[in-house]
């Protein structure tokens, strides 16, 4: 039985402190590796897109055009990063370095989030040359500090939580940014709740300029233009029966971790299960707070693994902080 990594909080907002530097030092040498051996590289460079996400991408670049400055002022792009996200940073260095040098990048460590994640916002950082802004729930640096303000994440209101450690954080930073344009990784594949998503939302001044593209697409480009993802999506987890969603968030769960070497998504079934072949298999297909995303079956949606045990589908970030002007909520 394994069980998952505990979460590990790390801000820039301290990023001076020696303890911070060291940890960040860590963070450096442990990701050194990872980029020299990232899945997508050959012997030639990197390899191609198909016709039909060439396509995608022709199209991304017309919409970056039509709906954003070329100094990127005002731009905020909200990141978790997320394989889509890392993909929209990857984007925009190769087709619109002046615009991703003159917007923000706006990251928020709910001091809940997974040791993975971290690394993996380090990687894009240095691959493509772009510091996020990093936030923290308010007067608090430690995952102790804040379960002594506000108390355990497992047992706070849901809403509380998600406000206090992700919403509240992100409105600060909308402020200081002077947002005009918020820019947002959100797929129309992702859930039902976002078929209908526009590239474009006048009201909200929002841009959604990855929404055309599929996970199989983000897969792809991230395979081919070598671009950075969380660690965590290259373990696979065997187990003999079905776990419930809402157990997965356990310790000690009757299930094998095993490190594939690789992204599930380059794993073929028997490597996905082993030998003899496990019954049931769970990957991590996106990743939030360590509390409340599970790993799911291969072939579920993202979204399956997050917010478990909660009646939502969203953190709050692009549902409450997405009014145009000046300010978080508007002039």
């Amino acid at each position: 039985a394994q069980r998952l990594d505990a979460p590990q909080g790390l801000s820039s907002e301290s990023a001076t402190s020696p303890s911070m530097l060291a940890v960040r030092v860590a963070l450096r040498r442990v990701a050194a590796p990872a980029v020299r051996s990232w899945p997508g590289i050959q012997r030639g460079g990197f390899s191609s897109l198909s016709p039909a996400l060439q396509s995608k991408v022709d199209q991304f670049r017309k919409d970056v055009e039509t709906h954003l400055p070329r100094d990127g002022k005002g731009v905020v792009f909200a990141t978790a990063w997320l394989a889509t996200d890392n993909v929209f940073v990857a984007l925009m260095k190769d087709h619109f370095p002046e615009v991703l040098s003159g917007m923000n990048l706006v990251a928020i460590d709910t001091l809940h989030l997974f040791p993975s994640t971290l690394v993996c916002a380090r990687l894009v950082e240095e691959k493509y040359g772009k510091k996020a802004m990093w936030k923290l729930p308010q007067d608090v640096t430690t995952r102790e500090e804040f379960e002594l303000k506000w108390g355990d994440a497992e047992e706070m209101d849901s809403a509380d939580f998600d406000f206090v450690s992700k919403v509240e954080p992100f409105q600060r930073a909308l402020a200081e940014c002077k947002k005009d344009i918020l820019v947002t990784g959100r797929r129309m594949d992702q859930a039902a709740q976002r078929i209908t998503l526009d590239v474009w939302e006048e009201g909200k001044r929002t841009f959604n300029p990855m929404a055309p593209f599929s996970w199989t697409d983000i897969m792809a480009y991230v395979d081919a233009k070598g671009v950075p993802i969380n660690s965590g999506h290259n373990f696979a987890y065997r187990c003999d029966a079905p776990i419930e969603a809402t157990k997965r968030h356990l310790p000690d769960l009757p299930w094998t971790k095993v490190d594939l070497g690789k992204p599930f998504w380059q794993a073929t079934e028997a490597e996905l299960k082993g030998s003899p072949p496990a019954a049931v298999t769970y990957v991590f297909k996106s990743f939030g707070d360590t509390h409340t995303t599970v790993p799911v079956e291969p072939h579920e949606s993202e979204r399956a693994g997050r917010f478990v045990r909660q009646a939502k589908t969203e953190c709050g970030i692009h549902t409450r902080t997405t009014s145009a002007g000046g300010g978080p909520w508007g002039p």
